[in-house]
């Protein structure tokens, strides 16, 4: 056990002192990286303090990104090396290199589809001047109308001007729907693996994460039920459908299961389904199920174009006041022209022929996805713009991460995953959709098969 006399400066909280004495400790090299803390109850009777002083330091330390807290093993001072969630971020082209990292939408040339957009603006009278105006906080309702009507054709009968919502994206959107439903310092549930800028904007809001238990399927009802029982909880963060990262959609009867308990124990669901309309055939959305329980995500970053930062949300009757001050609070409005670009996409069936293309694109890249990694139980999800692959018994997911890094593949790690301390599955996430092409794909997954062939060399093992 680490033998550590923390110097504090008698200034403020007693916990908030201890996080500051661990931060500038590994400042000036006194705790070094990968360095275990003293434990929670060996430092209360070192300091002479309560346990509960010290959990509340080590989770401000956690927060400020110096330590790492390991189910069952303690808490570490963060390795270099590590890349935890909070940290999640876009990696730059690298010729030497083959990203299966981020779930980028597939590339397509939008030059003259942009082109042909602008001048239809352009050629209606006044048109651009009201744009560059401020506009309501949820956008005008010609442009509400013209996305509800795109949304209708591919199931969405629920989405109706009155509920919809703008935002920048699909993760601006769910800033918005923790802030509006009020989780801001609270507790959110959460599958056990989840999406990382949900981690990020956890530590940023101060939201504590509690990740339940998964199948298959995505959340157990039974895991969602217990939390329920033993704990004072308000709002419910899930993706249904193509879950990121496990690639698994839960089914019509799992929807059903979790909205009943939502609805006995009145819970709000934030729906993220900026997948959702990838793949052809699906279950209904949840927000469909039960329009006023679900906040739903959806954005065209995925299937039109990820510049233009555009989402929107389906927001229940009585969160409309709530969704309208907190996008007032952090934005004011939505980009007008952002919005008006993409509605003349859909008009014009552009915003389609996009879809079809990521569809057909998919498709092509799961199927060298299969035939490269059938044998190794592989999850992945027809549409999909990632793969979750077990490794075998021989692989640890760090090791994996690290041999595919040296032979120029980058892969995601099951632990930027995990909420909050949700124990870490030997696994590693593939997004076959970041790519230049299927050539490149052909290439990385060739190099992932051999990776998994052949058990790790001395070197690897960490």
């Amino acid at each position: 056990m680490t033998i550590w006399n923390p110097q504090l400066s008698g200034q403020g909280p007693l916990y908030r002192q201890l996080a500051q004495a661990i931060g500038q400790a590994i400042e000036q090299g006194e705790l070094q990286p990968g360095q275990r803390l003293p434990t929670h109850r060996a430092l209360a009777d070192q300091l002479g303090v309560t346990v509960g002083t010290i959990t509340r330091a080590y989770s401000e330390a956690e927060h400020q990104g110096w330590v790492n807290a390991r189910v069952g093993a303690g808490t570490y001072v963060r390795e270099a090396a590590e890349e935890p969630a909070l940290s999640w971020h876009i990696r730059q082209p690298d010729p030497a290199r083959i990203e299966l990292w981020q779930n980028l939408p597939i590339l397509q040339d939008r030059e003259n589809s942009f082109r042909d957009a602008m001048e239809s603006i352009l050629a209606t009278s006044g048109r651009i001047n009201a744009l560059m105006e401020y506009s309501s906080v949820n956008g005008e309702l010609s442009q509400r109308e013209i996305v509800c009507q795109w949304l209708h054709q591919y199931g969405f009968d629920t989405a109706q001007p009155e509920r919809l919502f703008f935002s920048f994206g699909a993760q601006n959107g769910l800033l918005l729907s923790l802030m509006a439903c009020g989780a801001v310092g609270e507790t959110v549930l959460c599958e056990g693996l989840t999406y990382p800028g949900l981690s990020t904007l956890s530590h940023s809001l101060r939201i504590q994460l509690k990740g339940l238990a998964m199948d298959d399927e995505g959340m157990l009802p039974q895991a969602l039920e217990k939390a329920c029982q033993s704990g004072n909880y308000r709002t419910l963060y899930l993706t249904p459908t193509i879950q990121n990262p496990t690639a698994v959609t839960m089914s019509l009867a799992r929807r059903q299961e979790i909205l009943a308990l939502c609805e006995r124990y009145q819970l709000t669901i934030i729906e993220d389904d900026v997948h959702g309309i990838l793949p052809e055939i699906r279950p209904p959305a949840m927000v469909e199920l039960a329009p006023e329980r679900v906040i739903h995500l959806g954005s065209f970053a995925k299937n039109t174009s990820a510049g233009l930062r555009l989402g929107y949300m389906l927001v229940p009757q009585h969160l409309h006041t709530a969704m309208s001050i907190a996008v007032r609070g952090s934005s004011w409005m939505i980009t007008p022209l952002m919005i008006e670009l993409t509605c003349r996409w859909l008009q014009s069936g552009q915003a389609d022929r996009m879809l079809l293309q990521q569809r057909k694109t998919l498709r092509e890249r799961g199927e060298l996805l299969r035939h490269h990694l059938s044998a190794y139980q592989v999850q992945y999800q027809e549409g999909g713009m990632h793969a979750w692959l077990p490794l075998p018994a021989y692989w640890r997911c760090q090791a994996f991460v690290q041999a595919a890094n040296q032979q120029g593949v980058g892969v995601a790690g099951a632990e930027l995953f995990a909420a909050a301390h949700y124990p870490s599955p030997q696994a590693v996430r593939l997004s076959i959709s970041h790519p230049a092409d299927n050539i490149s794909l052909d290439k990385a997954l060739r190099v992932l098969r051999e990776l998994l062939e052949t058990e790790p060399t001395p070197q690897w093992v960490i």
